[in-house]
């Protein structure tokens, strides 16, 4: 039986691409016309390079550039890139692309619009002799913003450049006082959120008692514990204006704007006892003359008792004498408070205790002490 040996020559493989691959029957359309050729070329860009139909930037073809010819014959229809003028928000920009819908054109150069954004489009035949028609898309940004204002929140787009300018299109009055954040002249940004505080302030009047005081008065003729009303007390009326901030209908502040008093309060004045309840006649005494030096009586009764326990003739093993247990100094505090110079006289032991204590600042003198 004979043997073949079949060679297959259609040379090297390389990226799944077949060079110097089989010849390929190609009708190339562009401008109007057509073209006619046989070629070796692996894919459609190439083949149209053999034609006046080659591929310029942003050309389209159809089938694509990148399209695989493999012997088997293929009509390739090229769409030439028209002039594109874009205007986006005052900057301009110049380009040419293959696409007729507006969408797709600003896809391939790469242009991001957003649903609340204006797109508009319109023939320019200005260079029509050069370059054919073309197109002329003006893009109007409208970034989407979120207002919150009376309890509502409003989302919606704009054209507005600045705060104050989108309010005053959203028909929103503004009161003197009313808070807006961010500020009226900050710049409409995306996304941005827009928040009006309704600010109102009003005053209030309102008729309040003004609770009186009381004052305890010490009374020396009523025993210790014992109290009675000198003067009753008595409420008085003001009238009281209050000034309020409401913010979005909620009081924030407030603070006492003025009063006005319709009728004084009236102290009440109670008398405490303090005379002590083992006081006797001598207790009349020192009250007189702590009243008269400025010294407390119960603390000079009480270092009394603690002295010689009331007794006006007790004397003391080293010789001291008296309520008050005095020594020699007796004889010139006696002058001074002008009583006789007699250690046993109640009257004289008092006085001159009473003036001694005054006019020393204390009980330094006596071991006892209040």
């Amino acid at each position: 039986m004979p043997l073949f040996a079949v060679a297959l020559g259609v040379g090297n493989v390389q990226n799944n691409t077949v060079l110097n691959g089989v010849e390929t029957p190609v009708r190339a359309f562009c401008d109007g016309q057509e073209y006619d050729i046989n070629t070796k070329a692996n894919i459609v860009s190439d083949a149209l390079k053999e034609t006046p139909c080659t591929l310029g930037q942003n050309d389209l073809s159809n089938p694509s550039a990148d399209s695989k010819l493999d012997g088997n014959s293929v009509d390739v229809h090229v769409t030439k890139a028209m002039p594109v003028t874009v205007v986006d928000s005052g900057k301009i920009t110049e380009a040419k692309s293959a696409y007729k819908n507006t969408s797709d054109i600003l896809k391939q150069l790469n242009i991001t619009v957003y649903p609340e954004d204006k797109v508009t489009s319109e023939l320019i035949i200005s260079n029509f002799d050069k370059d054919g028609f073309g197109q002329k898309i003006t893009i109007e940004r409208r970034p989407k913003v979120t207002l919150e204002v009376d309890g509502k929140v409003i989302n919606t787009a704009t054209s507005k450049e600045t705060v104050g300018e989108f309010i005053k299109d959203q028909n929103i009055s503004l009161g003197v006082k009313d808070e807006v954040t961010p500020s009226l002249d900050a710049k409409i940004t995306r996304d941005m959120k827009i928040i009006i505080t309704r600010v109102n302030e009003a005053d209030i009047k309102e008729i309040n008692a003004i609770p009186f005081d009381t004052i305890n008065k010490t009374d020396y003729g009523l025993y210790q514990g014992q109290s009675r009303v000198e003067t009753a007390g008595a409420d008085g009326l003001a009238i009281q204006t209050i000034h309020i901030v409401y913010k979005n209908g909620m009081p924030v502040s407030q603070i006492i704007a003025d009063v006005q008093v319709l009728q004084p309060s009236k102290t009440k004045i109670v008398d405490v006892g303090a005379k002590p309840y083992d006081a006797g006649d001598l207790w009349n005494i020192i009250v007189e003359a702590g009243q008269k030096y400025g010294v407390d009586p119960g603390s000079m009764y009480r270092v009394m008792e603690c002295e010689s326990g009331g007794r006006v003739n007790a004397v003391n093993s080293w010789g001291y004498k008296g309520l008050f247990q005095w020594d020699g100094s007796f004889y010139k505090w006696t002058a001074i408070a002008g009583v006789p110079a007699d250690y046993f006289n109640p009257r004289s032991q008092i006085f001159a205790t009473a003036a001694r204590v005054s006019a020393s600042g204390g009980w330094r003198a006596w071991q006892c002490k209040p």
